[in-house]
């Protein structure tokens, strides 16, 4: 089940973030190193209160095993853009719940007035996650080439991508 975002969902959120950045499997999915993963609940709760956009949990079986939030840019130059930030659960792999994630903001998205774009960075060693974009409708728009460092010494691309919202 898909469902909004309310602030009781900050641990769960917060916990999902930790867990999928600190995992050896998916650590290098992300910019972020484990040890910046915020688990400040109040900002959690802060951020989930002050949307400006849209914030959904994918709930099953009571517990929050997915987080997607689109966020739109204040400025008035680039508030046509909204750009995304998704997290599941290591244990919920190739299950179609990021799919069914960005398929739910994709479709409110079509019906927000002067939303035109949503953007968003995958780290280039993440391929499923790209593949899934790519199926979605997304492109690539561009490439930051070894923009991330791991802690190992090896460097990944961060890639750009877009989905244009079609009225």
């Amino acid at each position: 089940m898909i469902r909004m975002a309310v602030e009781s969902d900050a641990a769960s959120i917060a916990g999902i973030r930790k867990e999928i950045t600190m995992s050896d499997k998916t650590t290098k999915f992300f910019i972020s190193s484990p040890s910046e993963v915020s688990v400040d609940l109040h900002k959690e709760k802060e951020s989930i209160r002050k949307c400006n956009g849209l914030y959904l949990v994918y709930e099953q079986e009571g517990r929050v095993i997915g987080y997607i939030l689109l966020r739109r840019y204040e400025p008035e130059r680039l508030h046509h853009v909204g750009s995304i930030e998704m997290g599941i659960r290591e244990a919920f792999p190739g299950q179609g719940i990021g799919k069914t994630m960005i398929q739910h903001v994709l479709e409110w998205a079509a019906d927000q007035q002067r939303l035109e774009k949503i953007c968003l960075g995958v780290v280039s060693v993440n391929s499923r996650a790209s593949h899934v974009y790519k199926q979605m409708g997304f492109e690539e728009e561009g490439r930051l080439k070894n923009q991330i460092r791991f802690e190992d010494g090896t460097y990944a691309d961060d890639v750009l991508m877009a989905w244009y919202v079609k009225k």
